[in-house]
């Protein structure tokens, strides 16, 4: 079981890397050549090292030890961007001085996402998700029978999650924020916490989150534009629209390979967020839906994983990884057809981003571990629970014949 799983989600996952690659260099070889590829390679490959050692090494169990460290220094990072950005937004550093800040690139988007390391841009709410799993599957089982306490159970890891979150909220990031919030609430419900606490936690982050947008004029303009993308076109709602006309265009079949007009002209960034509207125009609805399907496969065995571990930590840890994927491709996917607001999400394993695929590989890494640990477990389980063998008749008689003789 624990090896089919596996192979389950290695296939999945190796599916996404080749149609992500692919279509990576569709959309981006008129304007920028091989150079997205060769770097999205070499992320690519850093990522699948990361995570065959942690799969192939790291005891999962282990690494829990020193998930609050881990989590820290997350803190750490998005604090830095955090106290950046609100100098920033008011007024109390001009844009020059932001530049000059050190491991700053810059405002993305309106927000500062990014820390520069060396000639690397580095998105720390990406890993800080992961850090975020971590810390909640090492916590909760460790405190199970406090699970029902409020301060114990409750209190005390929301609060160091919910830092998180609002950290990565006051960055600037809110898809992000929202995707974290989503993974943390459905962690804690999976781990025991009580749903009355929990639900107190939602309201509070839905009145956040809608004090967030009412405070930015951009992202109120997104929740105007994308109802009626068409008669915002011209301005707000110009990548959707034209994200809506690459899905269109694309019929059943699609325009063929390389064949995308909108990623020509029309469609900005559509390597990055929208890459999946090219997927739709050049391959069509079945190409679409095999993307779905294969991203539904991979979550499942993910969680076939978990429900195979060794341990509630392996259980939750798998259950988080399969939420950040999960949610990351839903939202993703629900934008460039128009179902939500335009936001900064990529599609695991296929746009382009080097923070994005070497997170999620980890992560899968990750999983990858708890399968190893768990059927080893098992195979020790088997093995002291099958009968003590027997040696052949035929090797105690010498003995027997020595002891006659003997005596």
């Amino acid at each position: 079981m624990h090896r089919t799983a596996r192979m389950a989600l290695i296939i999945s996952v190796a599916l996404l890397l080749i149609i992500g690659i692919s279509m990576l260099y569709s959309t981006s070889y008129t304007a920028f050549g091989e150079s997205l590829l060769k770097k999205q390679l070499l992320w690519v490959g850093g990522g699948l090292l990361a995570a065959g050692l942690a799969g192939g090494l790291l005891d999962y169990r282990r690494l829990n030890r020193y998930a609050w460290w881990i989590l820290a220094l997350f803190v750490a990072l998005l604090g830095y961007l955090g106290l950046a950005f609100i100098l920033y937004r008011t007024g109390l550093a001009p844009t020059s001085w932001l530049k000059k800040l050190p491991f700053i690139t810059g405002l993305t988007k309106g927000s500062l996402r990014w820390l520069r390391v060396w000639n690397f841009s580095l998105q720390p709410s990406e890993f800080a998700k992961l850090a975020l799993v971590l810390f909640l599957a090492a916590y909760l089982p460790r405190h199970a029978r406090h699970t029902l306490e409020f301060y114990r159970g409750f209190l005390k890891p929301m609060a160091a999650a919910g830092t998180v979150v609002g950290l990565i909220l006051l960055g600037g990031d809110l898809s992000s924020t929202a995707i974290a919030g989503g993974v943390v609430f459905g962690m804690a419900f999976m781990g025991g916490v009580r749903l009355r606490y929990l639900t107190l936690c939602v309201l509070a982050g839905a009145l956040l989150a809608g004090a967030a947008i009412r405070l930015s004029p951009e992202r109120m303009s997104r929740m105007t534009s994308y109802r009626d993308p068409e008669r915002y076109q011209q301005d707000d709602g110009y990548q959707l629209w034209h994200s809506q006309l690459a899905i269109g265009s694309g019929g059943w079949r699609g325009l063929g390979f390389t064949n995308s007009r909108m990623k020509r002209y029309y469609l900005p960034e559509a390597h990055t967020d929208f890459i999946v509207a090219i997927i739709g125009e050049e391959l069509g609805f079945l190409g679409v839906l095999s993307l779905i399907l294969l991203y539904a496969a991979l979550v499942a065995a993910i969680l076939w994983t978990g429900a195979l571990a060794a341990d509630r930590e392996g259980m939750l840890l798998c259950a988080g990884v399969a939420m950040i994927i999960g949610l990351q491709a839903l939202v993703n996917i629900s934008v460039i057809s128009g179902f939500c607001p335009t936001t900064g999400v990529t599609a695991p394993f296929i746009s382009y981003g080097g923070s994005s695929v070497v997170a999620s590989l980890l992560g899968l890494g990750l999983v990858l571990s708890v399968s190893r640990i768990g059927e080893q477990d098992a195979a020790l389980a088997a093995q002291a629970q099958s009968p003590a063998r027997r040696e052949p008749a035929c090797r105690l008689r010498p003995q027997a014949k020595a002891s006659g003789a003997a005596g």
